[in-house]
C-alpha cells in the first residue's frame, strides 16, 4: 500500500474506506464513507490540536491505528484515529491525514517527533475599530493580536502583547486566524506544525503600525498542567494527615469528566499560564484525620491550591516538598497558604514537633508505605516502623 500525496490532503466527498477490528473478531472490518470535513481539531490522546479529516464511515473501538483508504487510487491517506463514543453525534470518525503521518516520521528521523507551538494566546481581529487602533491598513494587512506570551515559550522574548502577526513563513493570516494550505482555509497552526521543534521560522508582525520580520526557535508547548501523560505515576507528598498532588489531566478526569471538576481547578487547567516562578500547580488532594489536624475540614480547605509555604512562594513540586521538609526541621510551625483566588487566602497551621510523630501514625494507621512518591528523595525527620 503506498502512502499518497504526502504534502495534501483529500477533498471534501471523496470515496474512502476504513480498515481495522473494532470490537474485535477474526477478520478484517471494512466500513466506506466519504470525506466529510478537513479542519484543526482536538486529538483525544495528546488533548492538543492539530489537522484532522473527519469522514462518516464508521469509526469504532478497534478501527484506531487502521488505515484509511482511497477507494480511487488503494493508497493510503490516513491513519483512523478517534470517533465519538457514547455520543449522540452518528457516522463522525476522524483520521491523521498523511501530511502529519510524513511529518511524524520525520521527526522521528531527527529525534524529536512533537509538535511545535509559538507559545501565544491571540485574538482574531475582526473588528475593523480594533484594526484602526492597531494602525493596521485594510488594504494591505490582515493578521492577529497577540494578547499574551508563555514564559520561556518559542515567542517569548521577541513577540509582544499588542503585536500582530501578519505572516507565518509565506503564509498570511487572516483576521479569522486562517490561512491558506493544501488549497483550502484553515487554523494558521497547521501551518506551524509543518515546521520541527528546533527549526527557525520567520514570522512577519506589525508592531506599532510598523511592519517587521522577526525569527523564532521553535519550541515544543509550554503547559503549566500536563495532559495526555501515559504510564505516568502522579507525584504526591503527605504532611500531617494533608495530600498534596501536582494538577495534571488525569486527575482532572477522577471527575469522569473534565467540565464536573471543580470550576478553579479547570480554569488553571485551560487559562493559567506557565510563569517563571509558577511550573507546576499543587493542589490538597486529601485530609486524612489526625489529632495533628484538628480543627481543619476537607469540606473548607480540600482542594484547594497551595501558593505558600512560610511565606514563600516556590517553583514546582520539587521546591515545595524542600519547603516543608525545611519548615519541619527548622522552624516552630508550618504555615500553608491556600486557595481558590490568592486575593482571598486559607492559613493552615501544623505544629513542626507533632509532625514527626504524626507522620509515622498516619501512615500505620491508613497503610501507607511513604509519605511521597518515589520521584523525590526521603526526608532526614521521617521515621520508619520498627519491625
Amino acid at each position: 500500500m503506498s502512502l499518497s500525496g504526502v504534502d495534501s490532503v483529500p477533498n471534501l466527498r471523496d470515496q474512502v474506506h476504513v480498515l481495522g477490528f473494532p470490537v474485535g473478531g477474526d477478520e478484517v472490518s471494512i466500513t466506506a464513507g466519504v470525506v466529510s470535513r478537513v479542519e484543526v481539531q482536538s486529538y483525544s490522546h495528546s488533548h492538543s490540536r492539530a489537522l484532522a479529516v473527519t469522514v462518516d464511515a464508521a469509526v469504532n473501538s478497534g478501527n484506531s491505528g487502521g488505515p484509511v483508504v482511497d477507494c480511487a487510487t488503494g493508497n493510503l491517506i490516513g491513519i483512523a484515529f478517534q470517533g465519538y463514543a457514547g455520543s449522540s453525534v452518528e457516522n463522525q470518525g476522524h483520521m491523521v491525514p498523511t501530511p502529519l503521518l510524513n511529518r511524524f516520521l520525520k521527526g522521528v528521523q531527527r529525534g524529536n517527533p512533537g509538535l511545535p507551538s509559538l507559545g501565544v494566546h491571540l485574538q482574531l481581529l475582526q473588528s475593523p475599530v480594533l484594526r484602526s487602533k492597531l494602525l493596521m491598513d485594510d488594504s494591505k494587512h490582515t493578521g492577529v493580536l497577540v494578547a499574551r506570551v508563555e514564559y520561556n515559550s518559542s515567542a517569548y522574548g521577541i513577540l509582544q502583547p499588542g503585536d500582530v502577526i501578519l505572516k507565518i513563513g509565506s503564509e498570511s493570516i487572516q483576521n479569522d486566524g486562517t490561512c491558506t494550505l493544501y488549497n483550502r482555509r484553515l487554523a494558521f497552526m497547521a501551518s506551524v506544525q509543518k515546521q520541527f521543534v528546533g527549526d527557525q521560522l520567520t514570522v512577519q508582525i506589525l508592531r506599532d503600525g510598523k511592519e517587521m520580520d522577526v525569527q523564532l526557535l521553535l519550541k515544543p508547548p509550554s503547559l503549566l498542567v500536563p495532559r495526555g501523560q501515559y504510564d505516568v505515576q502522579p507525584q504526591f507528598v503527605m504532611l500531617g494527615g494533608l495530600l498534596f498532588t501536582k494538577l495534571s489531566l488525569e486527575f482532572l478526569q477522577s471527575w469522569g469528566d473534565v467540565k464536573d471538576a471543580p470550576t478553579h481547578l479547570i480554569t488553571e487547567y485551560y487559562s493559567s499560564p506557565v510563569e517563571e516562578r509558577r511550573r507546576d500547580v499543587i493542589v490538597l488532594s486529601q485530609l486524612l484525620r489526625d489529632e495533628v489536624n484538628i480543627g481543619y475540614g476537607y469540606e473548607s480547605i480540600g482542594l484547594e491550591v497551595v501558593t505558600e509555604v512560610n511565606g514563600q512562594d516556590f517553583m514546582n513540586m520539587v521546591e515545595f516538598i524542600d519547603l516543608l521538609d525545611k519548615a519541619v526541621m527548622e522552624s516552630e510551625f508550618v504555615e500553608l497558604k491556600v486557595g481558590q483566588d490568592k486575593r482571598v487566602p486559607i492559613t493552615i497551621v501544623l505544629k513542626s514537633d507533632e509532625l514527626v510523630e504524626a507522620d509515622l501514625r498516619i501512615r500505620s494507621r491508613y497503610f501507607i508505605p511513604s509519605n511521597r512518591s518515589n520521584h523525590f528523595k526521603k526526608a532526614e525527620w521521617v521515621l520508619e516502623e520498627s519491625s
